[in-house]
Order: C-alpha cells, then structure tokens, then sequence
C-alpha cells in the first residue's frame, strides 16, 4: 500500500490496493477530515474503458465531505490495477472485483461494515446492482445510468454486416486467447461497442486531461447476453437509488423501466441529460446532491 496522500478541502486522500483473487487492484480512499468512530463507506467504480481517476474523484470527494468514507477502484487489467493484457473485460472478473472491494471496504480502520453503500455508473451501476443481490449487508446502492439488461443490447438493432464482424473478432479472442480490439465507441456503421452519437464526445470529455484509449477486447460481447441484472434486482434486500438519464442514447430504451419495478426498494431520480450528463458542470451539481440525500436516509 501505497503511503502517498493529501488533504482536499477537509478531506484526506490515499491511495491503497487490495487483492482480487490474486491481482492487485488500485484504490484511492477518501476520508473525511477529523472524523472519528465507525462510519459508512460507499464503494465506487466505473463503466468500460473507464478508471477511478475519470469524473469520480468529484462524485468521491462530494460523499467524503459529508461524512463518509469512500473507497474508489480500478477493475484489474485498467488503470493502475495490476493484470495482463491491459485492456481486457471481462465480466465475471470484475464482478468479483467489486466482491473484493467491498471485503477490503469492511476491513477499512473506522468503517462500519454493516454500512457499505455502493456506487456505480453505467457497466459499474449494473455490477453494483448485481453485486447488492448477492450480499444482503449491504446498506444501499447508488445506480448512475446503469446497464440493466445484456439481452437489450444484443437484441439492439445494427447492420449484419456489423454485428458478424463483431462476433467474429469476440471469437478469435475466445480462441487464441489473445486480444483481439475494436473501438468502444464508433460513428455508425463503424465495428465498434457503441456507435450512439454521444459516445465518443462523452468518452473524451470524462476523461479530458488524461490519458485513454477509444479500444477494448471483445471477446465479453458473448458472456453480455447472458448479463442480466434485471433478473437479480428483485433479490436486493437494500433501498436503491436509480439516477436516470433521460436522453441516454447509449443503453437500450425503457430497459431500466423494467429493472425499476422490480426492485422491492427502489427510488428514481430522473434528469435531462445524456449517458454522460452526470460529469457535466451542468448535471454534476444535482445529481450528486440527491446521492447525497439518499445516503443521509438510507446510507447514515
């Protein structure tokens, strides 16, 4: 573990690493300034290509200056994780990812282990709803934009051609085991993981400043189908917060409006913005506020 740390605004700032099934995984760990005895940690992570460095920070800091302390991770294979090949997703690995980081959150000196809250966007909201449903401890979750349906995004409308190029390349990957790219974000028509107009200047504009690369493995486009959240909603024993972008062009329509019912505790937020809209100097400011709100009910 790594003793490099600040202080920001009241708040201290270090970063540390815990091991998932056997990788060391990256973490910065907020705490509020001053604060003594157990209290509540929220556990944060990003969707695809994307790392704790990009647009959490602001999210993290928000949370720790209201009294919690927040544990922010890279998946292994990205950012300052351990694992190779760089770039590599896989579902299932990062699922139990956020499984380890949620056991290291509980061990953190002055965490409360029965008020862990999870934080996640988009790919990293569906892993957090997935992740609540198998562990009834935890205390809420917080799901940005997420992903709720594999299925949707397969069954999604694109060119043959497209979507044969695509599998293709997923099932060489399988085959050799050895990566095989595409872009993450595309123009349409382009063989790429998403081509919604939003994607690439969303992309760009989380990460501005900082180092990324519009690539990623495709051999988890097979697994996706099978990746349903919405079937595991209904086991969470935890209240959830569903924050929904109303002009999200980048995750199947109404998919989320299926998983909402179904989760026994659910409350919904709902803002006009895109995908991205939640790192925007224009949505940001809300959108963290009603995560606040949420978790001085259901999080404290």
């Amino acid at each position: 573990m790594s003793e490099a740390s600040r202080t920001d605004l009241a708040v201290t700032q270090t970063e540390e690493s815990f091991t998932s099934q056997g990788v060391r995984c990256a973490a910065t760990i907020y705490r509020p300034g001053g604060a003594t005895g157990p209290m509540p940690v929220v556990v944060m992570a990003h969707g695809v290509t994307l790392t704790r460095r990009d647009g959490i920070p602001a999210f993290a800091r928000h949370f720790a200056a209201a009294g919690y302390s927040v544990v922010a991770f890279d998946y292994r294979h990205w950012g300052d994780s351990d694992g190779h090949p760089r770039g590599w997703l896989s579902l299932s690995r990062q699922q139990s990812d956020w499984r380890a980081a949620v056991a290291f959150a509980r061990q953190l000196d002055g965490a409360d282990p029965d008020r862990v809250v999870l934080w996640g966007f988009s790919m990293g909201g569906a892993m957090a709803l997935t992740t609540a449903a198998a562990d009834p401890r935890i205390a809420a979750v917080i799901a940005v934009c997420p992903l709720t349906d594999g299925l949707a995004m397969w069954l999604e409308p694109a060119p043959p051609g497209t979507v044969l190029h695509m599998l293709a390349r997923a099932l060489r990957e399988m085959i050799t085991r050895r990566p095989v790219t595409m872009p993450v974000a595309g123009k349409p028509g382009d063989c790429a993981g998403t081509t919604a107009p939003e994607a690439l200047p969303g992309f760009e504009h989380v990460t501005a400043g900082r180092p990324w690369r519009n690539e990623i493995t495709t051999s988890w486009l097979f697994p996706l189908a099978a990746f349903r959240p919405v079937t595991a909603v209904p086991r969470i024993a935890a209240p959830v917060l569903y924050q929904i972008a109303q002009h999200d062009g980048m995750l199947p329509a109404g998919a989320v409006d299926k998983a909402i019912p179904r989760t026994p505790r659910a409350q919904v937020r709902r803002y006009p913005m895109g995908h991205f809209g939640p790192f925007s100097p224009e949505h940001h400011p809300a959108v963290a506020a009603h995560a606040s709100d949420f978790l001085r009910t259901h999080g404290s």
